[in-house]
């Protein structure tokens, strides 16, 4: 008889020890994998250790509990390598999640499946520690590339997401793909090559660092801020910052190819903990930006997406067969309807927010959280008025209304004009075809419009445009968030990846229009934020954690958060850690409805970033509350 200490599979409240014992007939190596009894049903679990009953009967007589048997043994084989168990430890400690989802995220789809049963190679695998400082290098997108290194050994490529792919698999065609869509077959045997040492280049999304690595020498990040990089599954992890871990794991050379710093690195380099390559010997090529006064456009009688001088700059680019690029801030036509004389607006009855103006056969109110859609109202429903009218930023659909308007009225040369929006296309196919007008108009040297969301951004690598419009650029940099000037550094960048000519951009505030982003002179914007969060007690000075709760009734949701808050107060002082931590009071600010449920959120900033007083205090919350560590929205 053998005491087995194992891994379950499953999720397991933050208050209760998250590795079990119980015991089994065999003696079996860690990582072999065992189905137990769990709450009155079966789930798997790993093998962390194996020992004589014999040697500890005194320990198991002196227990408060029972031990359970183990139901059956899935596999007496190791299946899980030390660098899996290695790797689900960071991301349980890391982002306070329950260790065996931790664990459960770094094995592959095929784990279980009798069909691709996999052999750990390297059971007793040393890990090493001398990893240098990570290497960021700064540059175009289009130029990554050539910053690649040489590596004698196995080279991890990491992109974001999957439409950066192709552009790195054009350069090197030997290496292999992996990300979340392959099947299950090439996954396994993928998995054995790069086991083996067969394989030495691999290019993926973030499922790929979970590849049992058999001589990894390099890490390359690509576009480290790009927001597919975190995680929407428990564990809620960073890629970039697990990449680092990973690479410190296996003595690799960590390299992170992006268009700038970031905030957060900027303050790493000024502390010594990056080193960034060629950043002053870059060349700097100042972008051309014209800035449109829409204020002064008010004044003489401007109204509508697009200015007299942006129609004007637009008609000369198609007329000299220039491909153009319009950023929208959003898709759909126009932002919410209010009413003239009470400000009333229509809010989704399922998520309790503004419903957006969209253009089909005619106006529709659609909800951009639940995608339910209603008529447009002719009449106030709150005091029967008939002055309702759109009001907000002009969406894709209302700047193509007035491309047409134009071309109508003989303002603007015929020219094909396409939008790329998420109501538009529906899969990648349909992304494709709009490119590839883009790339082809129907007439060898006509221009060509493309109206464009964010989406536009996985083709960096591909096109380019010789003029790119922003006609809302204050909608870019309104979120009540502290990354938002970060963002919107970031979106400028992705423009400018397109290597246009020149950017002509509108505001109503031309003070906010950052030219040191296109000038890429960034020193006065990095040490202005980075003073900003420091007095604010904002990351990297502090580390924020977005505790969630979702209930369908409103005030059980609300009880729920005040109870919590009033918990996590108290446990604060008992931990003598008050004056290092700032919870947030249960205002209904906090409180958000989607899809008929509501959701109360808890913020908390830990002063100190001590992992062990982090998870002391928010193990207090019930299983039923959701944590993310550093979220991407605060709200």
């Amino acid at each position: 008889m053998y005491i087995l200490e194992v891994i379950p599979l499953s999720v397991l409240p933050p208050q209760v020890p998250q590795i079990l014992s119980y015991y089994g007939d065999l003696e079996l190596p860690k990582g072999a994998v065992v189905q137990v009894p769990l709450h009155n049903r079966k789930v798997s679990a790993v093998v962390i250790n194996s020992s004589a009953i014999d040697k500890r009967r005194i320990l198991v007589k002196k227990s408060a509990f029972q031990l359970n048997k183990i139901t059956s043994i899935l596999s007496a084989e190791s299946q899980v390598g030390e660098y899996q168990f290695k790797l689900a430890l960071w991301l349980a400690n890391e982002y306070l999640s329950p260790l065996g989802l931790a664990l459960k995220a770094t094995l592959p789809p095929f784990f279980g499946k009798k069909k691709y049963a996999i052999k750990i190679q390297s059971p007793n695998f040393k890990f090493s520690n001398t990893a240098g400082k990570p290497d960021i290098i700064i540059c175009r997108s289009k130029d990554g590339l050539k910053h690649l290194p040489k590596s004698i050994g196995q080279m991890l490529i990491l992109v974001p997401e999957t439409s950066y792919i192709p552009h790195f698999k054009k350069a090197n065609p030997e290496a292999s793909i992996i990300h979340s869509g392959i099947k299950n077959e090439e996954y396994h045997a993928l998995w054995k090559q790069v086991q083996g040492g067969e394989m030495q280049m691999i290019i993926g999304t973030r499922q790929a660092l979970f590849l049992p690595f058999n001589n990894l020498k390099n890490i390359i990040i690509i576009d480290p801020l790009h927001e597919f990089y975190k995680s929407d599954y428990s564990p809620k992890y960073k890629a970039p910052a697990l990449a680092e871990y990973a690479a410190r794991l296996y003595g690799a050379k960590l390299t992170v190819i992006s268009d700038f710093l970031g905030v957060e690195s900027y303050i790493r380099v000024k502390k010594g903990e990056l080193v960034v390559s060629d950043y002053q010997a870059r060349p700097v090529q100042v972008l051309p930006v014209e800035v449109i006064d829409l204020i002064a456009e008010l004044k003489q009688g401007y109204v509508g997406a697009l200015s007299v001088p942006l129609k004007r700059r637009l008609a000369e680019a198609v007329k000299a067969g220039k491909k153009i690029l319009i950023f929208a801030a959003r898709r759909g036509y126009a932002g919410i309807v209010v009413c003239k004389r009470c400000g009333f607006t229509s809010n989704c009855p399922r998520c309790n927010i503004p419903m957006r103006v969209h253009m089909a056969m005619d106006k529709i109110l659609v909800c951009h959280h639940c995608s339910i859609n209603q008529p447009y109202p002719q009449f106030c429903a709150n005091c029967h008025s008939s002055e309702i009218k759109p009001t907000g930023p002009a969406g894709s659909q209302k700047i193509y209304e007035e491309l047409q308007k134009m071309i109508e009225f003989g303002q603007l040369t015929k020219t094909p004009i396409v939008i790329l929006d998420a109501d538009v296309t529906q899969n990648q196919t349909e992304e494709d075809e709009i490119m590839e007008t883009v790339r082809n108009p129907l007439a060898g040297g006509q221009s060509v419009i493309l109206i464009a969301t964010t989406k536009v951004f996985s083709y960096i690598f591909d096109d380019s445009f010789d003029l790119v419009a922003i006609p809302q650029f204050d909608a870019l940099s309104v979120s009540p968030d502290y990354q938002t000037d970060e963002r919107l550094w970031y979106q400028l960048e992705k423009l400018a990846d397109f290597q246009p000519e020149k950017i002509i951009t509108q505001s109503y505030d031309t003070a906010r229009v950052p030219h040191e982003v296109f000038a890429h002179d960034y020193e006065k914007l990095y040490t202005a934020e980075a003073e900003a969060r420091q007095a604010l007690a904002y990351p990297p000075f502090s580390k924020i954690i977005r505790l969630t709760y979702t209930h369908r009734k409103a005030q059980v949701a609300v009880n729920a958060g005040r109870q919590l808050i009033e918990k996590l107060k108290m446990a604060a002082a008992h931990l003598r850690i008050q004056q290092s931590v700032q919870i947030s009071d249960s205002s209904p600010m906090f409180l958000s409805k989607e899809k008929d449920f509501y959701t109360f959120s808890v913020i908390i900033k830990f002063l100190n970033s001590d992992s062990k007083l982090v998870r002391e205090l928010v193990r207090y919350a019930p299983s039923n509350w959701l944590i993310d560590v550093d979220p991407r929205q605060m709200i």
